[in-house]
C-alpha cells in the first residue's frame, strides 16, 4: 500500500490552492482552519499485527511511527498563511537584518559618499500580504504566469518560452513571471518603492536631491 503519510500530505499540499477558495470568501482559510492529524498509526499497527509479528515485535515500531506522525504535523506549520516557507523566509530576515547592520557600518566610515540600501524581500512580502492595494490578484500570488501547469504553473523541466509553455491573460495582474522572476508590473512598484520609498534607506529621489 504506497499510501504513506508522506504521501498524504503530498496529496493536500497539492489540493491547498483549491480548496483555499472553495466557497470561502477568502485566501485566508486555512489561516482560519481546524487541522485534524489522525488516526495516523492505526494501519500500521494493524500491518504489522496481520503479518504475524509479536506485540513485542510491533513496540519496536512505536517510535518510529510517532516520529513519522509529528514530523508530518511539522510539515503542516512549516508554510505561513500565504504559503510561503517559514524558514526560507527568516533565512531572508537574518540575512537583510546583518545586511542592514553592515551597511550602517560602512556608511559611518564613509560620511560623504552616498550608499543607498535598497530592499527586494520586503516589497514581495507586502505583495502578498495586501495585493489588492498593489492591484494583484489576490488568488494567484504565489502563481506563474508563464509557466505549464502544476500547483504553481512551474515545471522545471518546461521553463517559461519552452514548447508546451503559455503566458497568462493579464501578466499586469500577478506578482510571479515564471517562478524565477517576477512580472514587469511587480518590479516597477519595486522601482517606484526605492525612486519614492519605503523600499530604500534613504529613497534614491531624497538622496539625490539631498
Amino acid at each position: 500500500m504506497n499510501v504513506s503519510l508522506d504521501d498524504q500530505l503530498s496529496w493536500f499540499e497539492k489540493s491547498k490552492h483549491s480548496l483555499c477558495h472553495n466557497g470561502y470568501g477568502d485566501s485566508d482559510c486555512f489561516g482560519k482552519s481546524l487541522f485534524i492529524v489522525g488516526e495516523f498509526g492505526a494501519n500500521d499497527y494493524s500491518s504489522i499485527l496481520y503479518s504475524n509479528m509479536t506485540l513485542e515485535e510491533a513496540t519496536a515500531y512505536v517510535p518510529k511511527i510517532v516520529d513519522t506522525i509529528a514530523n508530518g504535523v511539522e510539515k503542516n506549520v512549516d508554510y505561513d498563511v500565504h504559503g510561503c516557507h517559514k524558514g526560507v523566509n527568516m533565512l531572508s530576515q537574518q540575512h537583510n537584518s546583518l545586511l542592514h547592520e553592515r551597511v550602517a557600518r560602512i556608511r559611518s566610515g564613509h560620511p560623504y559618499t552616498r550608499i543607498i540600501a535598497a530592499q527586494h524581500y520586503r516589497p514581495i512580502i507586502s505583495f502578498l500580504q495586501n495585493p489588492d492595494h498593489f492591484g494583484f490578484n489576490g488568488d494567484e500570488t504565489l502563481m506563474a504566469c508563464c509557466g505549464a501547469g502544476g500547483r504553481y504553473n512551474v515545471d522545471l523541466m518546461r521553463l517559461c518560452g519552452q514548447p508546451g509553455t503559455a503566458a497568462c491573460v493579464d501578466p499586469a495582474s500577478t506578482v510571479q513571471w515564471d517562478g524565477s522572476h517576477l512580472t514587469e508590473a511587480a518590479y516597477r512598484r519595486i522601482a517606484v518603492g526605492w525612486l519614492h520609498g519605503p523600499y530604500a534607506d534613504p529613497p534614491i529621489l531624497h538622496a539625490a536631491l539631498g
